[in-house]
């Protein structure tokens, strides 16, 4: 009776010794470090529509991917760029009359979730070395418009052009912060060059909270009640000093800013999927 049970209990013990050179002893997901490069620019009230505008600047930064299997990812990634906006440069008469402008730098830190179309690295026949992509999550980023006025920038936030925080002015709104969330979202391509060397082409819109990343947004306060500073810097108009504006939109405060990154990111595979990941997706499926 012992010799009938031990003989199963050893030919199961030499399958699974067999089995560990062959998988390891735990499957591996493949993780990815990688830079990225490209340009970013802004659409709100002093670029409403248009895309890839003359302001747009250059952006990059640093990635992490962790793909749970050939479909699935999430990606960590920190940006940094520039978004800039003049109204001297619209076709609309009425902007180029209102003579606002802003620059800022924008940093950015994402989490994103990933999803490929095919079986991106995979083995067998349907594994393929490119795929088609889509991605969404959540952002933090930090956004300070400042403003240019005889050669000096100023930031524009402490300001309160609009009569933000004012005690002075009825119904002031509170200042707005610089620092605001959004949700990124947008699709690409990914390649892989046969070995641990991927290239990723993504296009990606930044959907914001805020209406304050040009500092535009509501109305003119009355220049008398704020520093007079602000007010220069409220009213840009060449007949300012004839026209009172006070209680005029000077902004749409019924719509959000949005900013848009396009880029190339290099990343290097740090680890690699197994054979025994493949047969375990497989059977998963």
């Amino acid at each position: 009776a012992l010799r009938t049970c031990v003989t199963p209990l050893m030919r199961l013990a030499t399958a699974l010794l067999l089995l560990i050179p062959a998988c390891g002893l735990q499957a591996q997901s493949v993780s990815e470090i990688g830079l990225t490069g490209g340009v970013m620019y802004y659409i709100g009230d002093l670029n409403p529509y248009k895309h890839y505008p003359s302001r747009t600047k250059p952006a990059g930064g640093l990635m992490f991917r962790y793909n749970f299997d050939t479909r699935y990812a999430i990606r960590a990634q920190a940006l940094y760029g520039v978004l800039e906006a003049y109204d001297s440069d619209s076709p609309d008469s009425l902007q180029v009359a209102r003579n606002l402008s802003f620059r800022t730098s924008l940093f950015e830190l994402a989490v994103l979730g990933e999803v490929n179309f095919f079986n991106y690295r995979g083995l067998g026949k349907d594994g393929r070395s490119w795929t088609p992509f889509v991605f969404a999550g959540l952002c933090y980023f930090r956004a300070s418009p400042r403003a240019q006025l005889n050669d000096t920038w100023y930031d524009l936030q402490p300001l309160g052009t609009e009569g933000q925080g004012s005690p002075e002015v009825p119904g002031a709104a509170k200042p707005y912060s610089v620092d605001q969330v959004g949700i990124p979202f947008g699709f690409g391509l990914k390649f892989n060059f046969g070995g641990h060397v991927d290239l990723q082409l993504e296009w990606g819109m930044r959907r914001t909270f805020t209406d304050h990343i040009d500092d535009v947004s509501g109305t003119y306060a009355d220049p008398d009640l704020i520093n007079p500073l602000a007010a220069e810097l409220s009213d840009r108009s060449a007949d300012r000093d004839v026209v009172d504006r006070t209680g005029q939109a000077r902004g749409d405060a019924q719509t959000r800013d949005w900013y848009q990154y396009t880029g190339l990111t290099l990343s290097y595979v740090l680890t690699k999927f197994t054979e025994c990941d493949m047969l375990y997706f497989q059977k998963r499926r």
